[in-house]
């Protein structure tokens, strides 16, 4: 089992993208884009377990890190856990570089679907 965990980023335009995974393993991608890129659900299997579990327990502290003066999109939010084992990250994706077990969760939930 892992624990509850919601991404979602807001971009430019009309990007949007919320990947829901239940501690069950169905996991729930919405593009925010209903003409090209129907939601899309599933189970998650033992091999994409196995790295979720790994790229989760690589993360460290909750992380906040903003974009930079003049950005417009690309922030994000990830939630790991509920109640009290809540953990929030929330962060600008350009950031990502300078946060590579952050940068590898995030690269695990987009190729989900």
């Amino acid at each position: 089992m892992i624990p509850r965990i919601r991404y979602h980023v807001v971009g430019q335009d009309d990007y949007m993208l919320t990947i829901d995974v239940a501690p069950d393993g169905v996991f729930a991608i919405d593009y925010g884009d209903y003409t090209s890129h129907k939601p899309s659900r599933g189970n998650i299997d033992q091999a994409q377990l196995e790295k979720l579990t790994a790229a989760i327990d690589a993360l460290g502290a909750p992380a906040q890190l903003p974009a930079p003066e003049g950005a417009t999109g690309f922030m994000a939010d990830l939630s790991i856990g509920e109640g009290s084992t809540l953990k929030h990250f929330r962060f600008w994706e350009g950031a990502l570089e300078q946060q590579p077990e952050l940068k590898a969760l995030i690269r695990t939930l987009e190729v989900l679907g």
